[in-house]
């Protein structure tokens, strides 16, 4: 009996002293409730580049590069800063590389056959490229730098990537380089950017980033409020943010820049890319013809197409996708021509300083002819019968006849109108007159109509 009472306390001695000595490792590790967080020393790789992105994207000349073969015996490295991330799902395998964290000069992209690579190479990490053993092509108007799969590239594959991708103990702020659409160019293609006065197009406001019941991409097209024009945001079918609602207002993105084929675009690397917390720039009133039938009678809602004289009137045209209105009185037989098309009713007094702008183009001119009168009247009541009895006055512009009569099919910009001197309800008239039987039936073609606050 008592060899098992003594085996007992002996145990609980042993049992004491392991709690103790639990308890004192435990109380070493703490120091006011606060814990230490382990010294995980990250050793910066002993390597160093030895040629540039832009020096190795200035070796394609139109067919794969192999840097094996292309190095000559070296072994070609080079550096750069990441500046893609695909944790929200809009980038997939690709790590996107520029050459500063600032101010960058040339990006490329890498094929990498992983997911998730945020979680080593997040925006700003410096990486390190070893290109022997890769290749580079072009893939609808970009770069692309991975594993040689015959006479392309594909992915590096996950299982020797870190072979050529090294990662530097550096994470830079990065700061985007801020452009216009007007310096849309292929050397800012893979580069952060930042693009400001941006807003999602009217047609598309109310509609989420992507498709939420689907994997499809989406392009969203961005209008911007100084030049008018328009530019594609690419979203991923499997982007985390596709069903979220995108952004009404107007502001600037930041964006990695692309291209496919001929067209520029936009890749997000999250919604906090999209700070579109300003009014939006809408016009007051806008037509651009984006709904017109090709060879129909125009007849959009609002207008009043009207001919006081002859059988013509104006027409819905459409050209390459383009949507504008037409006046041809050629082969009419009629002896005069006089043709009103007559905006919708605008309100000149919920804002001032009021401007019109659209743009002609023309065919077939006669010398000598003058068709076109563009009129603005604030008595029209906006019925035909009063087209003839309301009070217009002419407002002078740029016409595309006046500006070369060698040129046919050619846009030109009216330049802006002041209309600030107007107020009440106002109504913008296009005014042809001509004669087909007195050869003044010249081709012409109206289009994007605005009246605007600059």
């Amino acid at each position: 009996m008592k060899t098992i009472l003594s085996k007992v306390m002996k145990t609980n001695r042993i049992l004491s002293i392991m709690t103790v000595l639990f308890l004192g490792v435990m109380t070493s590790c703490i120091h006011d409730d606060d814990y230490n967080i382990p010294n995980l020393e990250f050793v910066e790789p002993d390597i160093q580049a030895n040629t540039t992105i832009s020096i190795v994207k200035s070796m394609y000349n139109g067919s794969l590069v192999d840097f094996s073969e292309a190095s000559n015996g070296g072994e070609p490295i080079i550096e750069g800063y990441v500046v893609s991330n695909d944790e929200a799902g809009n980038f997939y395998k690709v790590l996107i590389i520029q050459d500063a964290p600032e101010n960058p000069t040339a990006a490329i992209q890498l094929d990498v056959d992983v997911t998730s690579l945020y979680a080593k190479y997040k925006p700003g990490r410096k990486i390190y490229v070893k290109l022997n053993g890769l290749g580079m092509d072009d893939f609808n108007g970009v770069l692309h730098i991975g594993s040689i799969e015959g006479s392309t590239v594909g992915r590096i594959s996950a299982v020797n990537y870190e072979d050529y991708i090294i990662r530097s103990s550096e994470v830079a702020t990065l700061v985007p380089k801020i452009i216009t659409p007007a310096d849309y160019n292929d050397s800012y293609i893979n580069m952060l950017v930042q693009i400001d006065n941006m807003q999602l197009r009217s047609e598309e406001l109310g509609q989420p980033y992507g498709y939420a019941d689907n994997t499809y991409s989406v392009n969203r097209y961005l209008k911007n409020c100084i030049d008018d024009s328009e530019t594609i945001l690419r979203n991923s079918g499997f982007a985390s943010f596709k069903g979220q609602e995108f952004p009404q207002g107007r502001g600037s993105i930041i964006a990695v820049f692309s291209k496919y084929n001929s067209d520029y675009q936009l890749f997000i690397r999250d919604t906090e890319d999209v700070m579109f917390n300003n009014d939006r720039c809408d016009p007051i009133f806008e037509e651009t013809f984006s709904t017109a039938v090709d060879n129909t009678t125009l007849d959009l809602p609002g207008w009043i197409n009207y001919a006081t004289a002859g059988s013509v009137v104006w027409s819905e045209q459409v050209y390459s996708g383009n949507g504008y209105a037409e006046l041809n009185p050629y082969n009419s037989g009629d002896v005069s021509n006089i043709a009103w098309l007559i905006t919708p009713a605008i309100d000149m007094d919920a804002q001032e300083g009021e401007v019109l702008t659209f743009q002609t183009e023309h065919a077939y001119p006669d010398s000598g002819h003058d068709p076109l009168e563009v009129l603005i009247s604030t008595d029209f009541d906006g019925t035909t019968s009063g087209i003839e009895t309301a009070t217009w006055t002419s407002l002078s512009f740029d016409a595309s006849y006046e500006v070369d009569y060698n040129t046919w099919y050619n846009f030109t910009d009216s330049g802006n109108i002041d209309l600030s001197s107007f107020n009440g309800t106002a109504y913008v008239a296009f005014k042809y007159t001509g004669s087909d039987t007195n050869n003044q039936n010249m081709t012409l073609h109206v289009d994007n109509v605005k009246v605007f606050v600059p």
